[in-house]
């Protein structure tokens, strides 16, 4: 946003230049400066009327005439004998083929000859007159009065759109962050044309496809668990049943796969359930090492047999401000998803820094490829499609994980672990 506001200031700056550049090279330089004609005419009739002075009062009647002129209007008036004192451009100027004999230099300078006398005149504008510095600041304030003008009417027409603009942007942060009533003012102080209301339009068009999705994945799974409880009932009654073996093992592949289903229906309503950005969460301080340590049973036992599970503090006692249920929820889902993945060991490191904690789970796995590290966070995602589901999931573990750690106002990354050379991910949590 800063960078619209300069952007604009200079590309405003930049027109003020071009327009007075635009304006000398139109009356200066393509045009008749009708000014400078007017004065044209003005020295072609004082030098006709000294000439009549000249002529019928002698020549001195009309230096006394050009001194007293000369002294009333602020100008300094000097006489040049030969052509030999004057600027070479001057004596072109005033050579017997002008008739006019005036001649006005780059700064303004007249410079004339009477007809039938040797002597050369010039009236040359006094800078030292206080009068003439007066005019001069005053045509000086008004270019500077006219830019400071320029300038302001162009910084309020900024303000005020990058206020709008500001406005129309705080809009959309909420919205992308989650808060998908945040809408525009479209009100006429604060609309940026018709950009607020068309904003508005696609901010409900998309609340209400993420809403209808919500609701349409939340009936769904609520639906699927009567027929799957129904499938399971079956396959139980079966098994009591007189089957021989192949048959029985049937049975016990649709009683599992009935399991894998309300399993994946169980993680699905959770994730929809983080979705709800208005989901209360139950703060509590508790000591993290302590649930950790508690965990680490369940966790043993969920473990394959060749995988050694290691965890390790900074500190004996590591305290958290968060939901309990929640936080353990997104403990289980890292370090299950760990051991799938591991060959021989996964680290728990629990490190307590100023104001956060940060929870380092490395394993010896494959580690993740650098082309899922950025997509490995979205549900469903997952990164070897070959895999069986038993293994690689449903791709909704680490999207809950994620949910939870942003409700926290913490956040969960995943690199390469140097100590294993599989994958680290690293959860940080605030501690308050």
């Amino acid at each position: 946003m800063r960078r619209i506001f300069v952007e604009s200031l200079l590309v405003l700056f930049i027109c003020f230049i071009v327009a007075v550049f635009a304006y000398e090279w139109l009356v200066y330089g393509i045009t008749t400066d009708y000014e400078f004609l007017l004065e044209d005419y003005e020295a072609m009739a004082h030098q006709q009327l000294l000439q009549n002075i000249a002529d019928n009062q002698g020549i001195e009647a009309a230096k006394s005439a050009m001194q007293q002129f000369s002294t009333q209007t602020e100008q300094l008036f000097t006489i040049y004998h030969s052509v030999a004192q004057l600027p070479a451009s001057v004596a072109t100027a005033l050579n017997q083929s002008n008739p006019t004999r005036i001649f006005f230099d780059d700064n303004r300078t007249l410079w004339f000859k009477l007809t039938g006398y040797a002597a050369f005149f010039s009236y040359t504008p006094d800078s030292q007159s206080i009068i003439r510095a007066k005019v001069e600041l005053e045509n000086n304030l008004f270019l500077i009065f006219l830019a400071i003008s320029f300038v302001i009417f162009g910084l309020i027409n900024i303000f005020l759109i990058y206020r709008r603009v500001r406005l129309l942007e705080q809009a959309t942060i909420r919205f992308a962050q989650g808060d998908l009533a945040s809408r525009a003012d479209t009100s006429g102080s604060s609309s940026l044309g018709t950009l607020n209301r068309t904003f508005n339009d696609m901010a409900s068009r998309i609340m209400h496809l993420v809403e209808s999705n919500r609701a349409l994945t939340n009936a769904v799974a609520h639906e699927m668990r009567t027929p799957i409880f129904r499938i399971q009932w079956q396959a139980e009654l079966l098994k009591e049943t007189a089957l021989n073996s192949e048959q029985m093992s049937t049975i016990q592949e649709v009683i599992a796969d009935t399991e894998e289903m309300e399993q994946m229906i169980d993680e699905l309503l959770h994730y929809t359930k983080l979705e709800n950005s208005g989901q209360r969460l139950v703060m509590e301080k508790f000591d993290l090492s302590a649930l950790i340590n508690r965990a680490k049973h369940r966790w043993q036992k969920e473990r394959r047999h060749n995988i050694a599970l290691d965890i390790r503090f900074n500190s004996s006692k590591v305290f958290v401000i968060a939901d309990k249920k929640l936080l353990t929820r997104a403990l289980d889902n890292v370090i299950r998803n760990a051991f799938k993945f591991a060959k021989s060991k996964v680290r728990v490191v629990c490190s307590e820094q100023n104001n956060h904690i940060e929870i380092f789970i490395h394993d010896d796995g494959p580690g993740v490829d650098k082309k899922h590290k950025t997509h490995i966070f979205e549900p469903f995602y997952v990164a070897d499609q070959a895999r069986n589901k038993g293994v690689s999931g449903y791709g909704l573990g680490l999207s809950i994980v994620q949910k939870i750690c942003e409700q926290h106002r913490g956040s969960i990354t995943v690199s390469d672990s140097e100590e294993f050379g599989g994958a680290l991910f690293t959860l940080k949590l605030p501690t308050s």
